[in-house]
């Protein structure tokens, strides 16, 4: 839904696709709109977004990354296909001028068991990895334990459930077979303090969410911080081997009740430690 880049948390400006730009909120596109503004009137990508980088009050996973913002969607949420693919298809042509090592979508539509390689946005994604893009796609929160939703059901993307604080399977969120990866999503309950809070269009720019929605973002900052690793060290990964190293490891969630499988929790410390990381600790 776009990104409220005026608030200081995220930066406080918009770059206007401007490479050498200092504004966290770099660039991007509305295609809601169709115009260069991808300003928030939603709610939805604001919070998302501060969950992935939000460097203020509030500080996300990724608290130095930049952020390109696509708007897709309208001011009650409500997305095109079309709108869509052409989001990711502008992260995928312009990657290198931005950078661009992952996609986090919060979105979906549908019921599936297994694979859904013939949804209208799968080629997009698929070009996206191509690339060597991740990108991660919130499963749904009908609380199913046999489907997830689309397009986190297209084979080459990685579909993220939701976890409580806890440590357990949030009731709302879809799991199946296809699912590796857990994150931070909330409970789904009327506390404020069990969802995850974030940036937000609140008067006090700051709201309290549960969903898959809220996970995706997770993951999404972890693999941009694996990334900035690997670049450093000037290694490389795919996207698969990304999700396959924050699975193998991630912190065991078992769903005892319902499948018997077990996810994996995302740990982005144990996750660098496994690239042999070497830290350096400085005073103070």
């Amino acid at each position: 839904t776009g990104i409220n880049y005026s608030h200081p948390d995220l930066g406080g400006c918009y770059g206007n696709n401007d490479v050498s730009s200092s504004c966290k909120v770099i660039g991007g596109w509305d295609y809601y709109n169709s115009d260069s503004n991808p300003y928030d009137d939603h709610g939805h990508g604001t919070h998302v977004a501060g969950i992935v980088a939000a460097n203020g009050t509030i500080r996300g996973v990724a608290p130095d990354a930049k952020i390109i913002a696509i708007k897709a969607c309208n001011a009650a949420g409500s997305c095109s296909d079309d709108a869509i693919n052409a989001g990711i298809n502008f992260c995928v042509n312009n990657a290198s001028r931005f950078n661009i090592s992952v996609i986090s979508l919060s979105l979906g539509a549908g019921s599936y068991s297994n694979y859904c390689n013939t949804d209208s946005l799968a080629a997009a994604i698929d070009a996206a990895v191509a690339k060597n893009i991740s990108v991660t796609i919130a499963t749904g929160n009908a609380g199913s334990y046999t489907t997830i939703s689309a397009p986190a059901c297209v084979q080459s993307a990685i579909p993220v459930g939701s976890s409580t604080k806890l440590n357990t399977i949030s009731t709302f969120s879809n799991t199946n077979s296809l699912v590796q990866l857990l994150a931070p999503g909330g409970d789904g309950s009327g506390n404020a303090l069990n969802n995850i809070n974030s940036t937000y269009l609140s008067a006090s720019g700051y709201g309290s969410i549960f969903g898959t929605s809220m996970a995706t973002p997770h993951v999404a900052g972890a693999i941009a911080i694996i990334n900035q690793y690997l670049s450093a060290t000037s290694q490389t990964r795919t996207p698969q081997q990304i999700e396959s190293v924050l699975n193998a490891t991630g912190f065991g969630i078992k769903d005892v009740g319902f499948s018997g499988l077990t996810f994996y929790r995302i740990n982005v410390y144990d996750a660098l430690i496994s690239f042999n990381m070497t830290l350096t600790l400085q005073s103070p």
